[in-house]
């Protein structure tokens, strides 16, 4: 494991309808940790976890060769306890699978676990399949995409000097608010598509990288 940087967290939210899509973004190098009842997704998806990480309540009929078992009443969730166990061996790339589910409670502090791996130097995604979810904190350039869409929404309570380019909708240095719905839903249209501000967090939900 001293040379992996990338890894692969499974939970057990909702998998996107494309399975063939999760194994895709698979690198021979990458380390796979199922959280509790994202196991249950691991089957699903035909892949074998390098560990697994929780309390085990909904799969303790199942053995394990690599575990780390918590208790069921504690201070973090199996998710956040799986990013520690991460950072702590110098991961660089996090990527949740199965982050987005029925619980909105879940899916939230799911998606604010991004910003600890931001915080502790590394980048974190969320892949749902057609959707990446990721935070920039400077200028980014997507590939190339014929279309899509694309949203950018404020974590920081203002977003100063936004500029977006190559999409249908653009923006020339605006200052935009926590709560403005202005950079919600839009969309490539075969070019390189950019943003860039001076200030703030965003998170972006898009159909490519």
């Amino acid at each position: 494991m001293e040379n992996l940087k990338r890894a692969v967290i499974i939970l057990n939210g909702t998998l996107s309808y494309d399975l063939d899509e999760y194994k895709k973004r698979l690198e021979n190098r990458t380390f796979i940790i199922s959280c509790n009842g994202g196991y249950l997704n691991s089957i699903k998806l035909n892949i074998k976890p390098d560990l697994i990480i929780g309390d085990l309540d909904s799969i303790n009929h199942i053995e394990f060769e690599n575990k780390i078992t918590f208790p069921k009443e504690k201070n973090k969730s199996d998710s956040e306890l799986a990013v520690d166990y991460l950072i702590e061996r110098d991961f660089k790339e996090i990527e949740f699978w199965g982050a987005i589910g029925d619980r909105l409670d879940h899916t939230l502090f799911n998606i604010s676990l991004l910003l600890k791996i931001y915080k502790e130097g590394a980048k974190g995604l969320i892949f749902h399949p057609p959707f990446y979810i990721f935070l920039i904190d400077k200028k980014y350039k997507f590939q190339r995409k014929e279309k899509g869409i694309v949203s950018f929404y404020p974590l920081t309570f203002e977003i100063k000097n936004l500029k977006i380019r190559n999409l249908k909708y653009e923006l020339n240095g605006k200052n935009i608010y926590l709560g403005s719905s202005e950079t919600l839903s839009n969309e490539f249209i075969d070019k390189k598509g950019e943003v860039d501000f001076d200030e703030g967090l965003i998170l972006v939900i898009s159909e490519s990288l």
